[in-house]
């Protein structure tokens, strides 16, 4: 049987048509910059695209670095969507010198992270405990779709319309994310540009077209490096929350922000 539809039937069985109710699914997130995100789940903790050093960009302040203890007590996986310097640090290898348990995940084949697990596009993975699927990308590397201890997150990577001629490419992975039938607690997509943290309106009617394909119960929009601009997130949220009936948009506002999901809702800790 074909991997994606292995995938579909695993992933199908916790979704029911259209928006499901919101389970008993929580996680705590922390968002260190650009697409670099931290979620901890019951028993996992996961990380996606961590950088702390981009090449002619931002140095992610020490007191907002990941540090190995956040990684104590759980099961820790770190995905990596591709080799593009703004996505991945080499540094993460070194965790596994002090976490000997830890897991990489990535969308190349040639990270030579400790141990890496590598995955094209269309792929499924299941060591036992989570559940992984990935689209393709209009960059490099892949999307990881995730499902672990009740959450489903899809974090697209580089996966954007980054220019008009993008379009049908796009949209065919989405299309075929939505046709596994799951249904995603929280959705990470690219709003702007690399370096130039350009938000170009092809990126954002893609965001917005993905999101009414996918229905989310939160998007979450990321991707931009520049710290002086990351006004675009909320600007973003603001331009696209009337169309998105039953998805919440949550911008972040700063580097080393921390929010906490729970009922399908994505609120600030007071």
């Amino acid at each position: 049987m074909p991997r994606f539809v292995i995938a579909g039937l695993l992933l199908g069985s916790m979704a029911a048509p259209g928006q499901a109710p919101a389970g008993g699914a929580t996680a705590e997130l922390r968002y260190f910059q650009h697409s670099g995100w931290l979620v901890k789940t019951a028993a996992h903790v996961l990380v996606f695209d961590y950088v702390e050093a981009i090449p002619g960009g931002n140095v992610l302040p020490e007191a907002l670095a990941l540090s190995p203890r956040d990684l104590d007590g759980k099961q820790a996986v770190v995905f990596v969507s591709h080799g593009h310097v703004d996505h991945y640090w080499p540094g993460i290898g070194e965790w596994s010198r002090q976490r000997p348990g830890i897991r990489y995940v990535v969308g190349w084949p040639d990270s030579r992270l400790p141990g890496a697990h590598a995955m094209k596009p269309h792929e499924t993975w299941s060591p036992g405990d989570l559940l992984v699927a990935t689209t393709g990308s209009t960059d490099e590397g892949v999307g990881f779709l995730v499902t672990v201890d009740g959450l489903t997150l899809y974090h697209a990577g580089d996966h954007a319309r980054w220019a008009d001629q993008d379009a049908k490419a796009f949209d065919s992975e989405i299309r075929w994310l939505k046709n596994l039938g799951s249904t995603i607690d929280l959705a990470f997509f690219p709003v702007a540009t690399g370096m130039a943290c350009d938000p170009r309106p092809s990126i954002w009617q893609g965001v917005r077209d993905a999101a009414l394909e996918l229905k989310p119960r939160v998007l979450i929009p990321m991707h931009v490096q520049c710290v002086d601009k990351l006004d675009v997130y909320e600007r973003f949220r603001s331009s696209v929350q009337d169309d998105l009936d039953g998805t919440a948009v949550v911008a972040p506002a700063r580097l080393g922000e921390r929010f906490h999901y729970e009922a399908g809702r994505l609120s600030r800790p007071e």
